[in-house]
């Protein structure tokens, strides 16, 4: 990056030496693309994107998605870096330094108390993000990601009824039928509620790991790519913490009832005219899958644990057993709504983890 780096220079009339370049890790891993320059007392974010060819059914590639998307929503108030230089040769950018720690990070070393304030403004941020995006639309649409949102989602679900099947098979106690019906029916309806709820307009890379924290102030990163997804879900992604490649930890969750409610109540009134029980079901049933997506690759690495992939993920996320327990645990403990479907399968898991324990 030694040629960045004299741009860089360049644009801020500084002599290259003045440039001290730091590394940026994920938990033990180094990210490749990104660092960290220190000049004086002023810090900054030197980004270069590795995927340089045009974004399928755009004509634009991520460094230009981002570079259009972070300038819009800077302008427009909301909380993403300053951009102080770009490079259209190198695909590259320069942000202002936004803080320290994520919310991943911090999810794993606080407590879930103390995050509360901060919890509310990401949430608050949130929906102004979702707000902007679509109010703003139009200035968007050449740049979106055209990916099946429903297909993937669609998948996810069959996926997760198979691993509920899993779960099942590993229960101590015999099969009974009625109660595989019940599960069926109630996920049936589960899907149909997801499936026919309002995409919106947002980043497709939402998980704590892309929130950066400074003091109680968050700001949102990775704009790489933007499209249609369900608020719901990304709401879910963003406050679960996965703790990838730190050792010693596991999954966390920072949802709770009232998170839930205050956004569900926002929705309610910007976005849907639905009732506020409704909305906090959806939550309830992404999180619900997204912890049986997480179960899921748990067993799939260990069932094939030969593959490089596999043995990627196993290393990235440590103790496996414990990782499959905790996700369990969270599925059984984490309540965000009153929906009868949801529920009637959080018991069913319960019942299970108690014969498999």
């Amino acid at each position: 990056m030694q040629k960045l780096f004299e741009q860089v220079a360049a644009h801020l009339n500084i002599n290259i030496a003045e440039i001290k370049v730091e590394s940026i890790h994920h938990g033990s891993l180094q990210k490749h693309n990104v660092c960290r320059l220190r000049i004086g007392t002023d810090s900054y974010l030197l980004k270069q994107h590795d995927i340089t060819a045009q974004v399928p059914q755009t004509s634009f590639t991520p460094f230009q998605i981002e570079r259009h998307t972070i300038s819009i929503l800077h302008n427009g108030g909301l909380c993403v870096p300053r951009m102080i230089w770009n490079s259209e040769q190198q695909s590259a950018l320069l942000l202002e330094w936004c803080g320290n720690k994520t919310l991943d990070f911090l999810a794993q070393r606080s407590s879930k108390v103390d995050l509360i304030p901060l919890l509310n403004t990401i949430l608050s941020e949130m929906c102004r993000f979702e707000a902007f995006f679509a109010k703003y639309s139009t200035q968007f649409q050449p740049y979106i990601f055209h990916y099946d949102h429903k297909k993937n989602l669609k998948y996810l679900l069959e996926q997760g009824r198979k691993t509920i099947g899993y779960l099942e098979h590993l229960r101590k106690t015999p099969h009974i039928e009625l109660q595989t019906k019940q599960i069926d029916a109630a996920w049936i309806s589960i899907s149909n509620r997801l499936l026919e709820a309002t995409p919106t307009l947002d980043s497709l890379d939402y998980q704590a790991h892309n929130i950066v924290i400074d003091g109680e102030l968050p700001t949102f990163i990775d704009f790489g790519s933007i499209g249609w997804d369900w608020q719901e879900r990304r709401l879910v992604q963003y406050f679960n913490s996965i703790g990838a490649h730190q050792e010693g930890t596991n999954f966390v969750s920072l949802l709770n009832r009232e998170l839930v409610e205050t956004y569900a109540e926002w929705v309610t009134q910007h976005r849907d005219k639905v009732k506020v029980a409704d909305v906090s079901a959806r939550v309830d049933a992404h999180h619900l899958l997204f912890y049986l997506t997480v179960v899921h690759k748990i067993l799939e690495a260990v069932a094939r644990s030969e593959t490089v992939e596999n043995q990627t993920f196993i290393h990235a996320w440590g103790d496996i057993r414990s990782r499959f327990q905790c996700a369990i645990s969270i599925i059984i403990e984490t309540n965000l709504s009153d929906d009868e479907d949801t529920n009637l399968i959080r018991e069913m898991i319960r019942e299970l983890h108690t014969t498999i324990s």
